[in-house]
């Protein structure tokens, strides 16, 4: 006799139930490897997104590091100014800076100083936070135009030797230097920056100047429009 070749039907069903138990389990391992590999990429997105801010943490840190161990030198560059009216006015009082520019060291203010809605003023003295003595440099160009940003004076004299660095690169405005003179500030954040303090530079958080106070709130004269007149100064041996 012949024996039977087909399989037991609950052998059949239990082979069947083993093939899907096993395609279940594999997709639920799936699962958990996508899963698992989702978990890992927002992981190292945080990881990624930690490492960035140390990075910033540590340039934050490095310009501080900067601004304390230069602290002296870059108000050393400050100067009060003082001026005497054409009009019969009080006397002018300001703020300037020492910028060097191309090997050569100038005085930069704010253009409004010399003249503005009618009033002139004549007789620039300057002195530095450093020092007592007076100086009378040379007026050798300024701009007054307030509304539109371009609001700034440049001044020339021998005894000039020290001056701030500029960019034009990094534009983002962080701090304010003063003169001891006003009491108005000797270093502020720059958000902070209030009427009487025209002609102080503004600074970068490399400390690098990149521009004049002329307004008490965001605006100001960008120091690329003084450099783009130094360049025709130096050029034209004014």
């Amino acid at each position: 006799m012949q024996k039977n070749k087909f399989i037991p039907q609950y052998i059949y069903y239990s082979i069947l139930l083993l093939f899907f138990i096993i395609i279940l389990q594999t997709i639920g391992c799936a699962n958990k490897l996508k899963q698992a590999q989702e978990e890992i990429d927002s992981l190292k997105i945080e990881i990624s997104e930690l490492e960035n801010k140390i990075i910033q943490k540590e340039s934050e840190l490095k310009n501080y590091d900067i601004l304390t161990n230069n602290f002296n030198k870059l108000v050393s560059t400050i100067y009060y100014g003082n001026a005497t009216s054409l009009n019969g006015d009080k006397e002018k009082n300001f703020t300037a800076f020492g910028l060097f520019y191309n090997d050569q060291y100038y005085l930069i203010t704010a253009g409004h100083c010399i003249e503005f809605n009618g009033k002139k003023y004549i007789n620039f003295k300057f002195k530095s936070n450093v020092s007592m003595k007076w100086i009378e440099p040379e007026l050798l160009y300024f701009q007054n135009d307030f509304e539109n940003n371009n609001d700034f004076a440049i001044f020339h004299h021998e005894k000039i030797k020290r001056g701030l660095l500029y960019s034009t690169d990094d534009k983002n405005p962080k701090y304010i230097l003063g003169n001891t003179k006003r009491k108005l500030n000797l270093f502020k954040e720059f958000s902070t920056a209030s009427e009487g303090e025209s002609g102080s530079p503004i600074l970068n958080s490399g400390c690098k100047v990149i521009g004049v106070v002329i307004k008490e709130n965001i605006d100001f004269t960008p120091i690329k429009n003084v450099i783009e007149v130094l360049e025709i100064i130096q050029k034209n041996n004014i």
